[in-house]
């Protein structure tokens, strides 16, 4: 192309691009593809704080295991991990099962 076909071809371009028509259909697309990349962080941060919930929560469970094998007290237990007595229960019928 010579420069002045690229000129002609930006005009038309600039002209197309202010017609009211095509600055909607460009200003709906534009909002629509905008919606769609923030409910995808959104869905990524939700799963993402899903997975450190459920981690934090294997953790804990984790870590009362080990102190029921190491014999220490129920109360002791549910005091430093927040387990209530069912959980810390369970925990220990896994305990003796294993």
């Amino acid at each position: 192309m010579n420069e002045q076909e690229i000129r002609e071809a930006l005009e038309e371009w600039e002209k197309l691009s202010v017609s009211p028509e095509n600055r909607y259909a460009y200003e709906m697309r534009l909002k629509w593809l905008r919606d769609q990349l923030s409910n995808l962080l959104g869905e990524r941060r939700a799963g993402l704080e899903e997975g450190l919930k459920k981690g934090r929560e294997e953790g804990v469970r984790q870590v009362a295991l080990e102190m029921l094998r190491a014999g220490l007290d129920h109360e002791m237990i549910m005091s430093v991990t927040k387990l209530s007595r069912e959980e810390l229960n369970e925990l220990a019928k896994k305990t003796l099962d294993d």
